[in-house]
């Protein structure tokens, strides 16, 4: 029986080799058991009860945006879950095609179709998780708090989104360059693109953190921003805005004659804000306090989980496919499985619709 091996210089060029038929023996090669594409055997106990984990909270995100009418959350919340879905499928599609190949020296072998498979999907379905953070803050910020950003409302998650989607672009190329390369230099380039893409969404993230913690101080300390960046108000639509608040002559001149100028120059900028607000926030539709405590409180552990899956999967896959971390899958499954898997329950308890939906019940 004629074997073969690849070339050591990762152009995967055939050349002849002897052939391992010992089920399950140390590769010839290396001396040691080896694994193709993983660098060891998926477990199947985690596998099954991530994908079961994930179906029921896909089934969860797709039910909460029907009965809240909150749909913004199904091409965010319930596509990202989707993914992890199709992901973790694949990696069980793996467990199942684990076969011996008795060439390269002999080695578990799996379907690599099933690997780009659950690569591409667990990497790229957190982008649409950050994307319903960027929107349920946006959406947050328009109503209880307009004037206390320092970027506009009207621009707040559309200039997010636009982000989200050049980081999911960039991700999904490298993934593509991955999955069609013929060579190992090709397939690490691809790892190093999704990197990329991984990375700049962590640093897109870092800033919305920041405007986030901007906006709760300067509303925790009632200090408006004194300049606004609007860099989309002229796409805005006018159809549809509220009307601004009119004064009624001597009753306005004189509530806010009794007023310090600071008052009254807060004021005004409260009224400009939410009269220019997109969202149709307005005093009468205002969020009580527990309201916005308890989408903060959403909004701040959703992109913490993020925040730490993205370092992981930063580090993980800057050293190509088969470094130390990305061969670790107890790893694996307590810095991405885990903590998406949190995310996604998390966001079904408290679902954004619960204060943004149009059947809220609270």
């Amino acid at each position: 029986m004629d074997c073969y091996t690849y070339s050591v210089k990762g152009n995967y060029t055939r050349i002849p080799f002897q052939c391992n038929t010992v089920n399950g023996s140390a590769n010839l090669l290396t001396g040691e058991v080896q694994y193709s594409a993983y660098g060891y055997k998926p477990d199947q106990s985690p596998t099954q009860g991530f994908l079961v984990l994930f179906s029921v909270g896909l089934a969860a995100q797709i039910a909460l945006s029907v009965f809240y009418r909150c749909w913004w959350t199904l091409p965010t919340l319930a596509a990202g879950t989707a993914l992890e879905v199709l992901g973790w499928a694949g990696r069980l599609w793996s467990i199942y095609s684990w076969k011996w190949e008795i060439n390269q020296g002999g080695l578990w072998y799996s379907n690599f179709n099933a690997y780009i498979m659950q690569i591409c999907c667990l990497v790229i379905a957190p982008t649409f998780f950050s994307a319903a953070n960027y929107i349920l803050l946006g959406k947050l910020i328009a109503n209880a708090g307009p004037e206390y950003t320092s970027l506009h409302s009207q621009s707040f998650s559309t200039l997010f989104i636009i982000a989200d989607i050049v980081c999911l672009v960039v991700q999904a190329a490298g993934g593509g360059i991955a999955g069609t390369a013929n060579t190992s230099s090709g397939s690490d380039t691809g790892a190093y693109i999704m990197t990329a893409g991984v990375v700049l969404q962590l640093v897109v993230t870092v800033i919305y953190i920041a405007l986030f913690v901007e906006w709760m101080w300067r509303r925790s300390h009632c200090k408006p921003a004194r300049k606004q960046y609007n860099p989309f108000a002229r796409f805005s639509k006018k159809k549809g805005r509220k009307q601004p608040i009119k004064n009624d002559g001597k009753s306005s001149s004189l509530a806010m004659g009794e007023m310090s100028p600071t008052s009254a120059a807060h004021i005004n900028t409260t009224l400009e804000a939410q009269n220019d607000n997109h969202y149709g926030a307005s005093s009468l539709d205002a969020l009580s306090e527990k309201k916005i405590k308890l989408m903060c409180g959403l909004i701040s552990a959703g992109t913490f989980l993020i925040v730490i899956r993205s370092f992981y999967r930063s580090v993980e896959l800057s050293n190509g496919w088969t470094g130390r971390i990305a061969t670790n899958e107890p790893l694996f499954c307590g810095l991405d499985a885990a903590l998406m898997f949190i995310f996604v329950y998390l966001y079904a308890v408290v679902h954004p619709g619960l204060v943004f939906g149009k059947r809220s019940i609270w």
